[in-house]
């Protein structure tokens, strides 16, 4: 199954692919989301963003893991042209990027905010 995104020689919005669900990948969604005339897909393999130097707090208990980890589609739900994957990129190459479960997805513009481990 090949997802396809609307392109720009059809008179539809940009397409952005933004490949991560960081810091960054997210501040870049907010901001592209907030234009109203870009399509923007987040593809990430979790489904929510973890601020990871409070963790030792999770194994004091002093927090909640709701505290420091909060769903990526809540954090962007007011974001009208917005679609968020789970999966990962296995391939990126021109215009298109294969995800982990065998689809495809086409874009115009790429975003490779993967962070690091």
């Amino acid at each position: 199954m090949k997802i396809e995104l609307p392109s720009v020689q059809n008179a539809a919005p940009p397409a952005v692919c933004i490949i991560g669900g960081g810091f960054g990948g997210l501040a870049c969604a907010i901001e592209l989301g907030a234009a109203g005339d870009i399509k923007v897909t987040l593809v990430d393999r979790r489904n929510h963003n973890l601020f990871q130097p409070l963790l030792y707090q999770i194994a004091t208990a002093a927090l909640s893991l709701a505290d420091i980890a909060e769903p990526i589609r809540k954090m962007l739900a007011r974001l009208k042209n917005f679609n968020k994957i789970m999966a990962e990129v296995s391939a990126p190459s021109s215009r298109s990027v294969s995800l982990s479960d065998g689809d495809s997805l086409s874009y115009n513009k790429l975003v490779l905010a993967t962070g690091s481990d």
